[in-house]
């Protein structure tokens, strides 16, 4: 019902519009004859609403288009309602005949062949006014000759019009989409980060988990008789189902990583998503960030998720510090066989006391100014465990208070162009 609501309301406003636009007009041959921009508008729906059946699109417009000039007519005093009629019917053999070009020549379909395009709606335009010419018998007061040569200049020129409106409509279109779906890309190659980004860690707490079961039932095997044992023993049980809830939960993100399409990525376009992300985010929190960048080596790498994550939580970091405008660079380049990432700010430093407390787990300085509640402070920690634990790197802060904060990444050369297929699971 509503997809037939749709159609019928996508109808209506191609009828109507084009009728509208028929007001637009020449008379070339003094009578009633007109070659109006109507066509051009028409052409230009038709091509853009696919959804619409031809036939009686637009032969409702050649309806409105009679019933509105006839009403014009009348209303103005130019003469009775059956003058009206026979000054205007032929304007609705105009419309049936190119109702059947349009579906003859399959117009739609030629979109992507320009000179096809070209031709099939200049024979829309043309030949139908000609018909609609010789119902009129307009040779009677005007040469035939004349009146055959001006339909031709102007369905040329009605046509030009339209081809370059359809195609100027469809690269904008184009580039809408494209802009489009590179956001979609953007987001979920994001998410994909930060699943993986909870991955690591999620992997990490299992690894306690199974250490704290098995401390738990070391413990039990070690008490005598006591009225705590069976206790101990119903906790190292419970350790064991939480364990398994998070291997359950490991499994299902694991699968959902690995059902993602694998591909490499270059530097400069993981940057690109780092940074356009961060522009969107700083424009939510209306704060004004210049942000640059300066890629020294560009390559693919297949780790591109770590790589983002990395990257992503220290720019984040850096727009949250800002409170009206900042500036933000990123700066990559090799040395000493290493990949060097140099993230820096001009925010309000870090307090040197807290730089040896901020790759610890639960430490903050950020709070939600709303309701009071400390950020989780765990950003920092999947950043320092991906750069040395997955990536078998090194991170180093600089920063002064009220002026500079720059984090370097070394990460080493060999480890960042492996293929997956060659590194450990981690």
């Amino acid at each position: 019902m509503t997809i037939k609501r749709q159609k019928l309301e996508q109808l209506l406003l191609v009828a109507i519009f084009t009728t509208f636009m028929g007001q637009i007009y020449v008379m070339p041959f003094g009578s009633g004859f007109r070659l109006t921009f109507a066509v051009v508008v028409l052409n230009i729906l038709m091509l853009t609403f696919n959804e619409i059946e031809p036939f009686s699109a637009i032969n409702l417009v050649g309806l409105l288009m009679f019933f509105v000039r006839s009403f014009v007519y009348v209303a103005s005093g130019e003469g009775t309602l059956f003058q009206a009629f026979n000054v205007y019917y032929p304007i609705l053999f105009f419309y049936i005949f190119y109702s059947v070009f349009f579906i003859i020549l399959d117009v739609r379909s030629l979109v992507k062949t320009p000179y096809a395009l070209f031709l099939s709606i200049w024979i829309c335009d043309s030949i139908p006014n000609i018909i609609e010419v010789i119902v009129r018998q307009e040779w009677k007061s005007v040469n035939f000759e004349e009146i055959i040569f001006t339909i031709i200049l102007i369905g040329i020129l009605r046509t030009i019009i339209t081809t370059v409106l359809v195609y100027l409509t469809r690269y904008y279109y184009e580039k809408s989409k494209e802009r489009e779906n590179h956001h979609v890309f953007v987001e979920r190659i994001l998410l994909m980060s930060n699943l993986k980004n909870e991955l690591f860690f999620l992997r990490k707490s299992k690894k306690d988990i199974e250490n704290a079961m098995q401390r738990s039932f070391e413990i039990y095997e070690q008490m005598g008789d006591s009225e705590l044992k069976s206790s101990i023993l119903s906790v190292t049980k419970d350790i064991h189902e939480i364990k398994k809830d998070y291997t359950r939960v490991i499994s299902g993100l694991e699968k959902s990583i690995k059902d993602s399409p694998i591909y490499s990525m270059n530097i400069k376009e993981i940057v690109d998503i780092v940074v356009t992300s961060n522009r969107k985010y700083a424009q939510n929190r209306k704060v004004s960030v210049n942000f640059s960048q300066a890629i020294g080596f560009d390559y693919k790498t297949e780790d591109y998720l770590a790589v983002i994550s990395i990257l992503n939580n220290i720019v984040t970091n850096a727009v949250e510090a800002f409170k009206y405008e900042g500036k933000c660079s990123i700066d990559q380049f090799v040395e000493d066989n290493q990949m060097i990432f140099e993230i820096s700010n001009d925010g309000d430093g870090i307090d040197p006391q807290d730089i040896p407390l901020i790759f610890e787990p639960g430490f903050s300085t950020k709070f939600n100014e709303n309701n009071g509640v400390m950020a989780s402070g765990i950003g920092l920690t999947h950043v320092k465990h991906l750069v040395e634990d997955y990536f078998e790197g090194t991170i180093e802060v600089k920063t002064k208070k009220n002026n500079l904060t720059c984090f370097r990444i070394a990460i080493p050369m060999a480890r960042m162009m492996v293929s997956k297929a060659q590194t450990k699971d981690n």
